[in-house]
């Protein structure tokens, strides 16, 4: 169940990354209103995604 909630936080850090990252690079999704709210996303992005490959070393 631990796993399970970790490799869920990467996967939505891995989703949050890839739809800032397009919307920094394409104008995609939300056409990108401020870059610096996009870049700031990304950062927690990488965050969560850390936190969550550092957690699932523990919990294994």
């Amino acid at each position: 169940m631990l796993k399970a909630i970790c490799f869920s936080g990467i996967i939505f850090g891995a989703i949050c990354l890839l739809v800032f990252g397009f919307d920094l690079a394409l104008k995609f999704p939300f056409g990108r209103p401020s870059p610096t709210l996009d870049i700031g996303f990304i950062i927690l992005a990488l965050i969560m995604i850390y936190l969550g490959w550092s957690a699932k070393k523990d919990v294994a």
